[in-house]
Protein backbone atom coordinates (compact mmCIF):
# COMPACT_ATOMS: atom_id res chain seq x y z
CA UNK A 1 0.00 0.00 0.00
CA UNK A 2 1.30 3.41 -0.90
CA UNK A 3 1.79 6.05 1.80
CA UNK A 4 1.42 9.59 0.49
CA UNK A 5 2.03 11.12 3.89
CA UNK A 6 5.72 10.21 4.15
CA UNK A 7 7.89 13.33 3.91
CA UNK A 8 10.11 13.39 0.84
CA UNK A 9 12.57 15.79 2.35
CA UNK A 10 13.17 18.44 4.98
CA UNK A 11 10.81 20.89 3.24
CA UNK A 12 7.87 18.50 3.55
CA UNK A 13 8.59 18.00 7.25
CA UNK A 14 8.60 21.77 7.80
CA UNK A 15 5.31 22.13 5.93
CA UNK A 16 3.68 19.40 8.03
CA UNK A 17 5.09 20.93 11.20
CA UNK A 18 3.73 24.34 10.21
CA UNK A 19 0.28 22.89 9.54
CA UNK A 20 0.24 21.17 12.93
CA UNK A 21 1.24 24.43 14.64
CA UNK A 22 -1.57 26.26 12.84
CA UNK A 23 -4.03 23.57 13.94
CA UNK A 24 -2.88 23.89 17.55
CA UNK A 25 -3.22 27.69 17.39
CA UNK A 26 -6.76 27.32 15.98
CA UNK A 27 -7.72 25.00 18.84
CA UNK A 28 -6.30 27.44 21.38
CA UNK A 29 -8.29 30.33 19.83
CA UNK A 30 -11.45 28.21 19.80
CA UNK A 31 -11.02 27.25 23.45
CA UNK A 32 -10.58 30.91 24.38
CA UNK A 33 -13.78 31.90 22.57
CA UNK A 34 -15.96 29.17 24.10
CA UNK A 35 -17.65 30.40 27.25
CA UNK A 36 -20.07 28.56 29.47
CA UNK A 37 -23.60 29.92 29.24
CA UNK A 38 -24.33 32.10 32.27
CA UNK A 39 -27.35 29.98 33.11
CA UNK A 40 -25.58 26.60 33.08
CA UNK A 41 -23.96 26.46 36.53
CA UNK A 42 -26.89 28.17 38.34
CA UNK A 43 -29.28 25.79 36.57
CA UNK A 44 -27.45 22.73 37.87
CA UNK A 45 -27.22 24.38 41.30
CA UNK A 46 -30.98 24.95 41.38
CA UNK A 47 -31.61 21.34 40.38
CA UNK A 48 -29.41 20.14 43.26
CA UNK A 49 -31.05 22.54 45.74
CA UNK A 50 -34.55 21.47 44.72
CA UNK A 51 -33.62 17.81 45.11
CA UNK A 52 -32.18 18.40 48.57
CA UNK A 53 -35.38 20.25 49.53
CA UNK A 54 -37.59 17.30 48.55
CA UNK A 55 -38.67 16.56 52.17
CA UNK A 56 -40.32 20.00 52.32
CA UNK A 57 -42.72 19.30 49.45
CA UNK A 58 -46.09 17.90 50.52
CA UNK A 59 -47.55 14.65 49.30
CA UNK A 60 -46.47 11.06 49.14
CA UNK A 61 -45.31 11.22 45.54
CA UNK A 62 -43.41 14.50 45.80
CA UNK A 63 -40.03 12.75 45.93
CA UNK A 64 -40.59 10.94 42.64
CA UNK A 65 -41.91 14.09 40.99
CA UNK A 66 -38.92 16.16 42.10
CA UNK A 67 -36.47 13.46 41.00
CA UNK A 68 -38.09 13.10 37.57
CA UNK A 69 -38.25 16.86 37.13
CA UNK A 70 -34.59 17.18 38.14
CA UNK A 71 -33.54 14.51 35.63
CA UNK A 72 -35.50 16.15 32.79
CA UNK A 73 -34.16 19.59 33.71
CA UNK A 74 -30.59 18.25 33.81
CA UNK A 75 -30.96 16.66 30.38
CA UNK A 76 -32.44 19.89 29.00
CA UNK A 77 -29.52 21.90 30.41
CA UNK A 78 -27.02 19.54 28.79
CA UNK A 79 -28.82 19.66 25.42
CA UNK A 80 -29.21 23.45 25.48
CA UNK A 81 -25.58 23.88 26.49
CA UNK A 82 -24.48 21.74 23.55
CA UNK A 83 -26.63 23.81 21.17
CA UNK A 84 -25.17 27.07 22.49
CA UNK A 85 -21.50 26.09 22.78
CA UNK A 86 -21.06 23.06 20.54
CA UNK A 87 -19.14 21.24 23.29
CA UNK A 88 -20.40 17.74 24.05
CA UNK A 89 -20.41 16.61 27.63
CA UNK A 90 -18.68 13.42 26.51
CA UNK A 91 -15.36 15.28 26.56
CA UNK A 92 -15.02 14.63 30.29
CA UNK A 93 -11.52 14.14 31.57
CA UNK A 94 -10.49 12.64 34.89
CA UNK A 95 -10.82 15.98 36.68
CA UNK A 96 -14.35 16.54 35.35
CA UNK A 97 -15.44 13.01 36.28
CA UNK A 98 -14.06 13.56 39.78
CA UNK A 99 -16.04 16.81 40.04
CA UNK A 100 -19.17 15.04 38.84
CA UNK A 101 -18.69 12.27 41.42
CA UNK A 102 -18.20 14.83 44.20
CA UNK A 103 -21.38 16.64 43.09
CA UNK A 104 -23.43 13.43 43.15
CA UNK A 105 -22.05 12.15 46.46
CA UNK A 106 -22.26 15.60 48.05
CA UNK A 107 -25.83 16.05 46.84
CA UNK A 108 -26.86 12.68 48.23
CA UNK A 109 -25.17 13.42 51.56
CA UNK A 110 -26.95 16.78 51.79
CA UNK A 111 -30.23 15.07 50.87
CA UNK A 112 -29.67 12.67 53.77
CA UNK A 113 -29.10 15.63 56.08
CA UNK A 114 -32.35 17.22 54.90
CA UNK A 115 -34.22 13.95 55.52
CA UNK A 116 -32.80 13.87 59.03
CA UNK A 117 -33.84 17.48 59.64
CA UNK A 118 -37.35 16.70 58.39
CA UNK A 119 -37.54 13.62 60.63
CA UNK A 120 -36.84 15.65 63.76
CA UNK A 121 -39.24 18.41 62.71
CA UNK A 122 -36.74 21.12 61.76
CA UNK A 123 -38.35 21.83 58.38
CA UNK A 124 -37.03 25.40 58.09
CA UNK A 125 -33.45 24.23 58.60
CA UNK A 126 -33.62 22.21 55.37
CA UNK A 127 -32.85 25.48 53.59
CA UNK A 128 -29.26 25.28 54.90
CA UNK A 129 -28.29 22.02 53.15
CA UNK A 130 -30.18 23.24 50.07
CA UNK A 131 -28.06 26.39 49.90
CA UNK A 132 -24.91 24.33 50.47
CA UNK A 133 -25.99 22.01 47.63
CA UNK A 134 -26.54 24.98 45.33
CA UNK A 135 -23.11 26.44 46.08
CA UNK A 136 -21.39 23.04 45.79
CA UNK A 137 -22.95 22.11 42.46
CA UNK A 138 -22.62 25.65 41.08
CA UNK A 139 -18.88 25.59 41.75
CA UNK A 140 -18.40 22.06 40.47
CA UNK A 141 -20.41 22.73 37.28
CA UNK A 142 -18.18 25.73 36.59
CA UNK A 143 -15.09 23.60 37.20
CA UNK A 144 -16.36 20.80 34.96
CA UNK A 145 -17.08 23.17 32.08
CA UNK A 146 -13.67 24.83 32.38
CA UNK A 147 -11.90 21.45 32.34
CA UNK A 148 -13.92 20.47 29.27
CA UNK A 149 -12.85 23.71 27.60
CA UNK A 150 -9.21 22.97 28.40
CA UNK A 151 -9.62 19.47 27.01
CA UNK A 152 -10.96 21.02 23.82
CA UNK A 153 -7.68 22.92 23.55
CA UNK A 154 -5.55 19.83 24.15
CA UNK A 155 -7.41 17.32 21.94
CA UNK A 156 -5.01 15.48 19.67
Amino acid sequence: MENNLAPNGPDDARVVSGLLEELQADRARLAEKVRAPKWLAPGFGLIAASYVMTPVFPGERAGGFVLNTALVAGILLVVLSYRVTGIKFTLFGVQAWAGFAVAVVGGLALFSVSLGLAAIGLIWWIAVPAVVAFVLVFGLASLIFSTMRERLRDVR
